[in-house]
């Protein structure tokens, strides 16, 4: 490797990149027309970046990145199964480009394919970069700082700017929108929070409904997306929250890593996410499962767990059950149609992206439209075939499987953490963090890649810059921490 130094600048780089993207790139790919770009410093500060804004920056990242490593030297002497979750992405995205030649949606497909790319490169820049940034703070500072922001701004949602924005629209209706500009009415119009039926123009009902239950999404595209990045980066903050406080007293640490664990919590409960909560849940268990401890108490306490969090999942859903579970209902159609396309089009698929063009022909007619599955393992079966599917779940599948068998390895009396048995290959020098806190934040890693990648089979988040890029960089890292052959 190169010099230290030089890794870690890159590191806090990349780690203030990828705080940007949860901030300013939380929409799918496929929605890039829709996403403006800003015209004034107020714009660019409040709206989300188009998606065409976040590839320029990761290509010129990647570079730096491989500049400053010696690749070579990171793959020597690594295991087979570590050779081969580097083999799987290279062949998956090759396929995604083989597949993009034969697509029926040529402008969705040049949307998503750089996106896929992106995930492949953060993968890459990860193992062959950020391995040690993972253990220290380096990677850390930028990645929490945007992470905090969006649970900050999804509290600011649920307390104040929901109710009021829902108070607005009531107000604007009852007095025939004498209240608002021309401008404002053409804006509210486009957003369709207001809609015209039997001549009159009203509050959209659906939009009403959701400002009503104040469901949040932060700086995602909707709430489900704002779950899967809390699964994703909740676990990991707090444990390397708890390895920065280290040095400060017991009560002050506790304060501030308490705080922000219950912001997390409460801003996951305000999606009212039904899968967040369940793979919460699940992920919860495995980690209870997993912890070095008497069976028999193991058990009582995942009991208890899934106890408690299921009765409270049915108190908190019993109207949603009550009115038919609509949104299960929807995905069950998505994905009859993905199956039906796949077997329409078993090798190459529709292209990537594109699914809203086959659900178009395909949908039950009493369904919403959708863009995409709401899975993303049926998504590449869809769009690129069975190939594009067995590629993307065995890489998927075998990197949970290589990182869930060696952090499930205590570190010493430590907690969970990876533990390889021999040297590593490339022992992380520069980094400051006692052995104890940085098994514990590898362990957090992988909890939240548990749950990001579990939360993909009803959601749609590997579309998204803002948690896909984070979750394979995070992989990527992780990984780079295993044995090395000898």
């Amino acid at each position: 490797m190169s010099a230290p130094g030089g890794l870690r600048l890159f590191a806090l780089v990349f780690g203030a990149f990828l705080g940007v993207a949860i901030l300013k790139w939380g929409n799918p790919v496929i929605l890039e027309a829709q996403i403006p770009m800003p015209r004034d410093l107020a714009e660019w500060l409040q709206q989300p970046w188009p998606s065409r804004l976040a590839a320029p920056l990761l290509l010129v990242l990647t570079v730096v990145g491989l500049m400053a490593t010696r690749p070579m030297e990171a793959l020597r002497g690594r295991d087979r199964s570590t050779g081969l979750l580097l083999l799987l992405p290279v062949l998956w995205l090759a396929w995604q480009a083989l597949s993009a030649g034969r697509s029926v949606d040529a402008v969705l497909t040049g949307w998503t394919l750089p996106q896929l790319t992106g995930c492949v490169a953060c993968f890459g820049l990860g193992f062959l970069a950020l391995g040690p940034a993972l253990r220290s703070g380096w990677l850390w500072v930028g990645l929490i700082a945007g992470f905090g922001l969006c649970l900050n701004k999804a509290a600011q949602q649920h307390l104040f700017e929901l109710r009021q924005d829902y108070q607005v629209l009531l107000e604007g209706e009852a007095t025939g929108w004498t209240n608002f500009t021309a401008a404002s009415m053409a804006e509210l119009k486009a957003n369709l929070l207001v809609i015209r039926t039997n001549g009159v123009d009203i509050a959209n009902p659906a939009i009403l409904d959701k400002m009503r239950r104040a469901r949040v999404n932060g700086t995602m595209v909707y709430p489900n997306a704002l779950a899967g990045l809390i699964l994703l980066l909740l676990p990991a903050a707090l444990a390397v929250l708890a390895a920065v406080g280290a040095s400060l007293k017991g009560s002050v640490r506790w304060l501030l890593v308490g705080s922000f664990g219950v912001l997390g919590v409460l801003c996951l409960y305000w999606t009212g996410s039904k899968a967040g909560w369940l793979v919460a849940l699940g992920v919860g268990a495995v980690a209870l499962l997993l912890r070095p401890a008497p069976a028999r108490n193991k058990v009582a306490l995942v009991a208890l767990l899934l106890a408690g969090g299921l009765g409270l999942f049915g108190l908190r859903f019993a109207g949603y059950f009550a009115k038919g579970a609509t949104s299960a209902v929807a995905r069950a159609d998505y994905w009859k149609a993905a199956l039906q396309n796949t077997r329409e089009r078993p090798v190459w698929g529709s292209g990537p992206g594109t699914f809203q063009r086959p659900y178009a022909r395909l949908k039950a007619p009493e369904s919403e439209m959708a863009r995409l599955v709401h899975n993303d393992y049926l998504e590449q079966a869809s769009d690129s075939g069975l190939p594009g599917f067995v590629l993307y779940t065995g890489w998927i599948g075998g990197l949970l499987w290589t990182l869930g068998r060696r952090v499930s390895r205590s570190a010493g009396g430590a907690g969970p953490g990876l533990q390889p048995a021999q040297e590593p290959v490339s022992p992380p020098a520069w980094n400051a963090w006692p052995e104890a806190d940085r098994c514990r934040v590898e362990w957090a890693v992988f909890l939240g890649l548990l749950g990001w990648f579990t939360h993909g089979f009803a959601e749609f988040g590997l579309y998204i810059p803002a948690s896909a890029w984070t979750v394979f960089t995070l992989a990527g890292a992780l990984l780079a921490g295993g044995p090395s052959r000898r």
